[in-house]
């Protein structure tokens, strides 16, 4: 590599010595969705009180004491899927649907109508709280999909 001989004799300074907030974050403002730095919506839901609220219903085919049951997409080995998609399933009927004693796509079937009619009922009870639909509204598409298509 060659040397250069030009060097500076001080250090670059900016133009403007105060940076103002940039067009972005202007915009977020206006439209009312800002979030101050560091308070990221976080990708999937964790609340125990809303698995609480659903397990409280009952399970949803025998109306048996119940377990809060996550849907089986969108998630991978020791993950589970967004709290706001899980249904109230008897342990017996959880078991089977975990360990696919159902075909696929009844499964996904079945997920999409259990997981509506636990919305319904926890909107009935006044138990499904805007984060828990925001997160919902997100969540539910990769579920609409399989099942509805492109409709």
């Amino acid at each position: 590599m060659r040397a250069s001989t030009l060097q500076r004799k001080t250090p670059m300074r900016r133009t403007k010595p105060k940076r103002e907030k940039g067009l972005g974050h202007k915009v977020e403002v206006v439209m009312g969705f800002y979030r101050p730095l560091g308070h990221k919506l976080p990708t999937l839901l964790r609340s125990e009180q809303h698995r609480r609220n659903v397990v409280a219903l009952g399970c949803l085919v025998t109306g048996a004491p119940a377990q809060a049951c996550h849907v089986n997409i969108t998630k991978g080995t020791g993950l589970k899927a967004c709290d706001s998609l899980c249904f109230p399933l008897s342990p017996e009927l959880h078991r089977l649907h975990d360990q696919g004693g159902v075909p696929r796509a009844e499964r996904w079937k079945r997920e999409w109508e259990y997981v509506d009619a636990t919305r319904a009922a926890l909107i009935q009870k006044g138990q499904w709280p805007a984060e828990v639909e925001l997160h919902y509204q997100r969540a539910v598409e990769p579920l609409r999909r399989l099942v509805k298509g492109d409709e």
